[in-house]
């Protein structure tokens, strides 16, 4: 009877117990292999990275290029420039020398040996105008009764203005041409090659002057810088003097060597106040005071 009993017992319960809940399921199959580490860069990115540093890398060779183009350029601007102002300057040094009054080859450029040159300094040529009509003079007082008569003064002999050989003409002439036309190496050697034949020709000052222009052009400060101490040196009652102090107070200016600077430009202020030269050197002595230190 017990044994009966406990067997229905087993049965009720059995029957009205609730079946637990299983856990999940979880298919791992459709995650990549490696999203398990959450660390990782996925391939494309790598791939990318690279793709944009080649680009970049392009780009770089791209503007290097252009850089130096530009320099080469700016290189070519500056003979240019150079010889521009080569030009300009003995425009100037003519007009001044015909104003003062036909000073001697010597001491400047005749329009005649400058080639291009000649029409634009004739056209301003103070001298080429005709002379006022002198103003009628004073009537003179009369003579004191016994009074010594005056003494004419002596008459003061200029000195003869050198004379130019055609040889010495036509060589100076050719390497001027060949530096204003840019070939400042063949203006060089032809410029040189004058000076050893004609030291103290009528033309000296102006060769040894664009020599060292020449040597400016070509970036060649040391031997620009000598070529114009040469022109003081050797000639420094030339006109080109002052010329020559004014271009190596821009050397040192340019060099950012201040104290040289001013003493060069100074120099031709107070030796030379009435030059064109002194005129420029009072600019830059300006531009010295704003750009120092």
């Amino acid at each position: 009877m017990k044994k009966r009993l406990l067997m229905l017992l087993c049965a009720c319960s059995t029957a009205y117990a609730e079946p637990g809940a299983l856990p999940p399921v979880i298919d791992n199959s459709t995650y990549p292999s490696g999203a398990a580490n959450q660390g990782s860069v996925p391939p494309n990115a790598v791939y990318e990275l690279m793709a944009r540093v080649e680009q970049l890398q392009s780009e770089v060779q791209q503007l290097t290029g252009k850089l130096e183009e530009q320099a080469n350029q700016i290189a070519e601007l500056k003979k240019q420039q150079g010889t521009m102002y080569s030009d300009f300057d003995e425009r100037l040094s003519s007009i001044e020398n015909n104003a003062a009054g036909g000073a001697p080859a010597a001491t400047g450029t005749a329009p005649s040996q400058e080639g291009a040159v000649a029409p634009a300094a004739n056209a301003a040529d103070p001298a080429a105008a005709p002379a006022p009509a002198p103003a009628p003079a004073a009537p003179a007082p009369a003579p004191a009764e016994n009074a010594p008569a005056p003494q004419p003064a002596p008459a003061v002999q200029q000195p003869a203005a050198p004379q130019v050989s055609d040889g010495e003409k036509q060589q100076y002439q050719q390497a001027y041409e060949a530096l204003r036309k840019g070939h400042t190496s063949e203006s060089i050697t032809q410029f040189n090659t004058f000076l050893s034949q004609y030291p103290n020709g009528a033309l000296a000052s102006n060769a040894q002057y664009w020599l060292g222009e020449a040597h400016k052009v070509n970036q060649d400060l040391n031997s620009a810088r000598a070529a114009f101490n040469a022109v003081i040196q050797n000639y420094p009652s030339s006109a080109k003097a002052p010329d020559a102090l004014l271009k190596l107070g821009y050397i040192e200016f340019d060099q950012q060597n201040w104290v040289k600077a001013r003493e060069y430009l100074t120099r031709v202020t107070v030796d030379f106040p009435s030059s064109t030269a002194a005129h420029l050197a009072k600019k830059k002595l300006l531009q010295l005071e704003e750009a120092k230190p």
